[in-house]
């Protein structure tokens, strides 16, 4: 199982990316380590705003494709803000 998830950062813009261990990925980009995002070190992330569960990887990575090159079915799939530590948390207890 895979997840694609849009991240907004606290200077309003937004990172599409895809895994398949919400926690763990998310906690990487919130560390500032060399295994968070280049884009992420720069801006900070804040809030979850999507997440999709996704059956396979080739139909994660289309998706994630579309949201990067299609603006406004990326605008269209932002939903409320989740701030991104309880999301982490809630993943987490969810094991």
């Amino acid at each position: 199982m895979y997840f694609v998830y849009i991240i907004e950062t606290e200077d309003g813009t937004y990172y599409t990316g895809m895994t398949n261990d919400l926690a763990r990925r998310f906690t990487e980009h919130v560390s500032n380590s060399a295994r968070s995002a280049t884009y992420l070190r720069a801006h900070r992330p804040v809030y979850v705003v999507y997440i999709k569960e996704c059956e396979s990887h080739s139909e994660a990575m289309q998706l994630e494709n579309r949201l990067k090159k299609d603006y406004p079915f990326k605008m269209a799939c932002i939903g409320p803000r989740r701030d991104i530590y309880e999301v982490i948390d809630s993943e987490l207890s969810y094991r």
